[in-house]
């Protein structure tokens, strides 16, 4: 197939999917599913409509044709910079558990531009040649632009147990995520019209369950799958006092708390600081958060300042911020 035509189509499957900024209109004829002839279910952690946002129903007459008729498809909210681990049920079209065979989980699928990196301790598969840095380096996807570079699919092989479970890890080394969202079923906001892999706003990689570690088009019509996508998200930044009033000539510290989607205090994690308005700027630029999840910055206003200073703190790399006010006055 054609480069350019299938970056298209199956790179839709994530971007625009993802982001729901234009409709998919693939480059080719669509093709109906057909019914698999295997069968591979994520059962840990357990996708449901309270954890996970389903874009099955977006997929249906549009690109699902790529995977099999039982297609299900995903968005799940992962803590950027953490540990997953993924346990996927491997089966016949029967139900019949795949035992003891080796199986795989691909990361950062061709095509889709994921920009995601990791590394894991498990074995991979990953026919890019020396673009890695270790064998167990996990590299984005360069949406098949670089060909010599193999794209970026890398993946990870396991061996299914008694009962055709087997289990993925994986350790992401992003700089900065995606905005915390609203809620764990309810997308993110993205920006119109510009696909995931080059939008500052979107950290996410397409992950999909496979019996080959690079299935070719006509394989994975036959697989009846979970196909994933892990949208990295940042701490949530919270402010102690989200508006108040001090008198002008005095100093204020102003107080924000990081947690993560188990809503546990993030430590570690650098917070930058802007200022608008009125008042001094903030004693320091950045600050990293403590055991609690806690960050303080200093600001003060001369003697007479009268109006509104409007403080933002951002996670180091994040397109979006907290705001906490203060209207200084005599």
């Amino acid at each position: 197939m054609n480069k350019t035509i299938k970056r298209s189509l199956v790179g839709a499957f994530t971007t625009v999917a993802l982001l729901g900024t234009m409709a998919i209109q693939p480059a080719l004829a669509y093709t109906p599913p057909v019914a698999g002839t295997s069968i591979m279910r994520m059962t840990a952690p357990l996708p449901t409509n309270s954890n996970s946002v389903n874009l099955t129903a977006d997929a249906k007459g549009k690109w699902d044709g790529a995977y099999g008729k039982g297609l299900n498809a995903r968005v799940m909210y992962v803590d950027v910079r953490s540990n997953v681990v993924l346990t996927f049920k491997y089966t016949n079209a029967a139900g019949v558990p795949y035992t003891n065979r080796t199986v795989y989980l691909i990361v950062n699928k061709k095509f889709s531009c994921s920009k995601t990196t990791f590394s894991t301790t498990q074995p991979t598969n990953y026919s890019g040649g020396n673009n890695r840095p270790s064998p167990n380096a996990i590299v984005r996807d360069w949406c098949g632009d670089q060909p010599q570079m193999g794209a970026g699919e890398t993946a990870i092989q396991a061996t299914t147990d008694a009962f055709g479970k087997a289990t993925f890890n994986m350790q992401n080394f992003s700089i900065t995520g995606e905005m915390f969202p609203a809620a764990l079923n309810k997308l993110n906001t993205y920006s119109k019209g510009i696909p995931c892999g080059d939008d500052v706003m979107c950290m996410q990689t397409t992950i999909a369950p496979s019996l080959f570690p690079h299935p070719t088009e006509a394989q994975e019509r036959y697989e009846d799958k979970d196909l994933i996508f892990l949208a990295f998200v940042n701490p949530k930044v919270t402010a102690s006092v989200a508006s108040q009033k001090a008198k002008a000539g005095t100093t204020k510290t102003l107080t924000f708390k990081l947690t993560n989607l188990a809503k546990r205090p993030v430590a570690g994690t650098t917070v930058v600081f802007e200022s608008f308005g009125e008042g001094s700027q903030p004693q320091e630029y950045s600050v990293i958060s403590n055991g609690q999840g806690i960050v303080s910055v200093k600001v003060s206003a001369p003697k007479g300042t009268v109006g509104l200073q409007v403080v933002r703190a951002k996670i180091f790399g994040a397109q979006i911020g907290t705001d906490s006010k203060i209207y200084w006055g005599k």
